[in-house]
């Protein structure tokens, strides 16, 4: 009779220590959770903050292209280079929205793993600790490290984005001193012709 209460008592503290380890696994992926929304949350708005900054400078390039449209000849190259510039801009915003929708993508397979993991807790399934709930932590634990490693690449994915942005800012800069350059030298031409028939009068 000792025996089997032995037995008995073993079983109970066997469960009780799984449904405990079970419970701190749950934990940590609702904190895991918490720290995905803060994450999704920050990258959603650096994600609205380039959107916004590429708008802006997207639209002084059309204003540029525009005063571009009536030039001929010296300024044709310039045409071609902002055409090429604006080409490359919405490029990277394609890329960049696939970025965003890989992110939600993610994001909601998290969601919905974390989703069951709590109705079958809710259920009571943690009473009923057996071998192949273990292997599915292990497997939820090797997907949580895919996933944060996939976190990681957005970032550096928004970090290059920053680079390239700064970089096309140069660019336009360029753009924009050489078409000053030109036009200062238009102005002078115009100016000294305009004096030279005055001379002649």
């Amino acid at each position: 009779m000792r025996l089997i209460q032995g037995e008995l008592q073993e079983m109970v503290y066997e469960r009780k220590k799984q449904s405990m380890a079970y419970e701190r696994e749950t934990m940590v992926f609702a904190l895991k959770e918490a720290q995905w929304k803060r994450e999704r949350r920050r990258l959603r708005e650096e994600v609205k903050r380039l959107k916004k900054r590429l708008e802006e400078k997207e639209e002084r390039i059309r204003g540029m292209e525009d005063g571009l449209v009536g030039e001929k000849g010296e300024n044709g190259f310039q045409l071609l280079g902002t055409r090429l510039l604006v080409e490359h801009i919405w490029e990277e915003r394609a890329r960049r929205d696939e970025a965003v929708e890989k992110w939600k993508r993610l994001y909601l397979a998290i969601k919905a793993e974390l989703d069951d993991l709590i109705q079958r807790t809710d259920q009571g399934e943690r009473l009923n600790w057996k071998a192949e709930e273990e292997d599915s932590i292990e497997d939820l634990h090797r997907e949580l490290k895919a996933k944060e490693e996939t976190i990681e690449v957005l970032k550096a994915r928004l970090a290059s984005m920053e680079k390239e942005e700064v970089q096309r800012e140069r660019e336009v800069d360029i753009l924009r001193q050489s078409l000053r350059i030109i036009s200062n030298k238009k102005e002078t031409k115009h100016s000294t012709k305009h004096f030279s028939r005055s001379l002649h009068l």
